[in-house]
């Protein structure tokens, strides 16, 4: 079956490409022919590109501050690298950046996927966006939604009939986090099923395809922010003064006392080669989260302002509450960052992997069974 993913997957964000790649390889597991809808709207394009220099006032800043130019380098560096990422591990088709070029020149598939990742929400796609809810499919094309999230509770008043009415279409649906069952059962009276989030369906040694070997020396902390947390930067502060560890992080400026060079021009192969050898990992990022308990290493997660429920979600599934933090504050030893019982956390994803990937071979029609044996 030829079936071909709608997502985030050209952001250049670790968490949106490693799950794009993610469902990929799991529709491989299960006999279909995956692909990436090329669909790169210039709403998502435009947060990555490397700015141009067309004014006068933007050449004169360039060529009079060093910062200015160090900071330009490295973002080129840095698209340049992960775009070659993206082409080298996707398999694409077509190249469309709207709504109307898929609906005039649709890719000819016998099923869609909308997911994972936020493509239900609308801050994320500039207002309600046609093309993540599947409305292009060809007419006999299946329709699936695989771990869409929402990213709250509850789709928008004035965006609600626009989803109620695609949803309607659907052969499938299932969602990323407990929090948005609500939405979707008002929509379409219909309960989804919630799944894991695909990097989840993806055993650890799977991803060596991809990661590459950290390369650092030093012993380290990994710090990964999805928004700046002033109490996520002094807890990293003081846990790196009490273990004599430095950090590492993402973005290009120094923000940590005690500092090594940032990953910010990695690919997600680096990063995760960077996860793996990290002593602990502090991150208000879901993914940031997940990568830490497919590598097992110690971890706390604050969590992010707008889009912590589904962190909350998925350690509460796992039994791993006690990893999230609230306050600073509330820190009370370096216990808390350790996994206390991996065999348990991995018989737990087993199960969770097994339902959704009987849930991905059901909406495709497909008769794989992954279920767990007693």
């Amino acid at each position: 079956m030829k079936t071909g993913v709608v997502t985030f997957h050209s952001a250049h964000n670790y968490g949106a490409t490693l799950q794009a790649w993610a469902l990929q390889k799991a529709l491989q597991k299960l006999g279909a022919q995956p692909c990436i809808v090329n669909y790169h709207p210039w709403v998502i394009d435009r947060l990555y590109v490397v700015p141009r220099l067309d004014t006068a006032a933007k050449r004169m800043q360039y060529l009079k501050k060093k910062a200015v130019r160090c900071r330009r380098r490295k973002l080129k560096t840095k698209y340049a690298k992960y775009q070659r990422f993206l082409k080298e591990h996707f398999a694409y088709v077509g190249d469309y950046t709207t709504f109307e070029e898929l609906t005039a020149n649709p890719p000819g598939l016998d099923c869609y996927i909308t997911g994972s990742d936020q493509v239900w929400n609308p801050d994320h796609t500039d207002g309600y966006n046609p093309v993540y809810l599947l409305e292009f499919a060809e007419k006999g094309s299946r329709r699936i939604s695989y771990a869409a999230s929402i990213g709250r509770e509850r789709f928008p008043a004035q965006y609600r009939e626009a989803y109620a009415n695609a949803l309607k279409h659907f052969d499938a649906i299932s969602v990323r986090e407990q929090s948005a069952v609500g939405a979707v059962y008002e929509a379409v009276g219909k309960q989804p099923a919630v799944v894991l989030d695909p990097t989840l369906l993806l055993e650890r040694e799977e991803y060596e395809e991809i990661k590459v070997e950290s390369k650092r020396a030093e012993r380290y902390i990994l710090v990964y922010m999805m928004e700046t947390n002033r109490k996520l930067v002094q807890l990293a502060d003081s846990l790196s003064v009490v273990t004599g560890l430095p950090v590492i992080q993402r973005k290009p400026g120094k923000i940590f006392r005690n500092e090594l060079e940032p990953f910010y021009t990695h690919t997600p192969g680096e990063f995760l080669g960077e996860v793996e050898r990290a002593e602990y990992v502090l991150t208000n990022s879901f993914h940031g989260t997940v990568f830490s308990i497919i590598y097992g290493r110690p971890f706390v997660s604050m969590l992010h302002s707008q889009t912590g429920s589904r962190t909350t979600d998925l350690l509460k599934a796992l039994g791993l509450e006690s990893h999230i933090l609230y306050e600073a504050r509330d820190f009370k030893d370096m216990r808390q960052f350790e996994i206390e019982n991996p065999q348990e956390l991995k018989a737990k994803i087993k199960k969770l992997r097994a339902a959704s990937m009987d849930f991905l071979a059901e909406a495709l029609g497909l008769e794989t069974d992954f279920g767990i044996e007693s």
